[in-house]
């Protein structure tokens, strides 16, 4: 009997060491695991903002200075978005003496002094930063650089950091092929960060005291430190406790190694396991098999704690990306605000174009929130931005296609084209008649080797016979140039006699887990 109890102390205390172990393990990996997303989403954020200001590019043939002025000052750039250093335009320009050309500094807001010393340069100069413009310039996405130390002064003359890049293209739209992008390259909408106070800022809001980290460009040597928060420890509570992460963000890999502090503790299981074997000595085979259980509850409390701590983390996830949501609608109703104003004739014009508009990304909206913003149905789309249009007579509007799955920005960017579409037709073209029709028809293409491809036919008949504008409006430059840098698809818009026609391509993105079944053959 007494060498059973002795094999069960030893047993249950081995247990308790493991489970409190294993606990602090679990504890320290959730720390990781949230800093890790906590970084990855705000870098994320700020390629958002950059494409906002490409998108003013795309939408307009030429930005002066107090319109660039007024988008920076519109997203509230050093409040919203800490450890930017500012927004800015740099324009491809011939450099004397080089092959490839310069990229010079045109814009920089805010007009700070360090940011008013850097116009004129060309970044194209930095070897660092000429293999992210030469990578952005030439897939026609956004791109971090390496490390590099910016033009900045703090307490011993120096910031590193980095920059990220987006790159404008003439037209609007991002070239289908390499030699178009490079001979329709303009420039780069960019952004300076100084590393230590952009991962200062994050880490400061989640709260996450007893963790430290160092952040490497690339691989995890000396010369490629962006920042670390304190000194490398070797010893102390918790010295054991490490974990490497990386991260892929706008073309450019991030190692990130984290380590635990002094003030991570791990759980102290000393007084209880020598508790457990002196009671464990003394008591018999019962009482041993009775701590065993008691570990064993224990254990189960502990999963029911994980599971909760799961739910936990869940809601944070989903907070974070409604955060997210809202910050790129918000730039995107900035920029309709910005256009249907500049072009109004007068102010109620303005304001009645404006309010159209703000309702088309509404009823797109409303169709993401349905499905948690997984995407939404393209036949739903199409029925709800057209139904307005079909005046009672179901034959009108005729809305055709097998069924297609859509991404949210895909969706909201399609459904502010139909909504551009049906106004148009309804002042000026086959709805504005009584006999007039609309017809919007998609096919979709499908490959092994490649991303399956929807192409969009939008097609009146029966309308009053059609000419050619002579300018060019907001709702025809979102159609074609906007809509296509979005989507980096083609889009074709023809103002043919019998009737305008547009036509739109683009690549699906992998559809979710799950979507809603679908069969499409109906009049709106």
């Amino acid at each position: 009997m007494a060498a059973f109890g002795a094999l069960a102390t030893i047993t249950g205390g081995f247990l308790i060491h493991k489970v409190n172990a294993q606990r602090s393990h679990d504890r320290f990996e959730r720390l990781v695991d949230e800093t890790n997303d906590a970084i990855v989403d705000r870098l994320e954020t700020y390629v958002a903002v950059l494409r906002a200001g490409a998108g003013l590019y795309a939408a307009s043939k030429t930005v002066d200075p107090g319109e660039f002025k007024s988008f920076a000052r519109r997203i509230e750039l050093v409040r919203r978005y800490p450890g930017i250093e500012g927004i800015g335009f740099a324009a491809r320009r011939p450099a004397p003496g080089r092959a490839e050309d310069g990229v010079i500094v045109t814009y920089l807001e805010p007009q700070t002094e360090p940011n008013r010393r850097e116009l004129g340069r060309d970044l194209a100069a930095d070897p660092v930063l000429a293999e992210a413009i030469v990578r952005s310039r030439d897939s026609g996405r956004p791109a971090m650089s390496g490390k590099v130390e910016l033009h900045r002064e703090d307490a011993d003359g120096r910031q590193t950091g980095f920059l990220m890049l987006e790159p404008v293209y003439t037209g609007g739209d991002v070239p289908a092929d390499l030699a178009a992008r490079r001979t329709r390259f303009e420039g780069f909408v960019y952004a300076p960060f100084q590393a230590k106070a952009l991962l200062q800022s994050v880490i400061a809001n989640l709260n996450n005291r007893g963790l430290e980290y160092a952040v490497y460009d690339g691989t995890a040597a000396p010369q490629n430190l962006l920042q670390r928060s304190a000194p490398p420890r070797t010893s102390g509570p918790g010295a054991e406790f490490r974990s490497v992460r990386r991260l892929d963000v706008a073309g450019r890999s991030w190692i990130v190694a984290y380590n635990a502090n002094d003030e991570f503790r791990p759980a102290d299981d000393a007084q209880f396991v020598t508790g457990f074997a002196a009671i464990g000595v003394l008591a018999t085979a019962l009482i041993a098999g009775a701590m065993l259980a008691q570990v064993q509850a224990r254990l189960a409390a502990e999963r029911e704690v994980q599971t909760r701590q799961l739910a936990e983390e869940r809601q944070q996830l989903l907070l974070g990306e409604l955060n997210h949501r809202v910050k790129n609608t918000l730039a995107t109703v900035q920029s309709i605000a910005a256009q249907s104003l500049r072009n109004a004739p007068d102010l109620e014009t303005g304001r009645k174009t404006f309010e159209a508009r703000l309702m088309a990304l509404s009823e797109a909206h409303n169709l993401l929130t349905r499905d948690n913003w997984r995407g939404a149905s393209l036949a739903d789309l199409a029925k709800a931005e057209l139904a307005p249009y079909g005046g009672g007579r179901r034959e009108r509007v005729t809305i055709l296609g097998e069924p297609v799955w859509l991404s949210p920005n895909t969706a909201v960017a399609l459904g502010m084209a139909f909504h551009e579409l049906a106004t148009n037709a309804a002042k000026h073209g086959a709805l504005s008649g009584a006999n007039g029709r609309v017809r919007v028809e998609w096919t979709v293409s499908r490959s092994d080797e490649a991303p399956d491809r929807v192409s969009i036919v939008w097609r009146e008949a029966g309308g009053p016979t059609v000419t050619t504008p002579s300018r060019t409006g907001f709702g025809s430059r979102l159609i074609v140039s906007g809509l296509a840098h979005q989507l980096n698809g083609d889009v074709r818009l023809n103002f043919d006699p019998d009737g305008v026609t547009c036509a739109i391509a683009f690549n699906l993105a992998p559809p979710p887990s799950t979507s809603p079944d679908e069969e499409v053959e109906s009049a709106a």
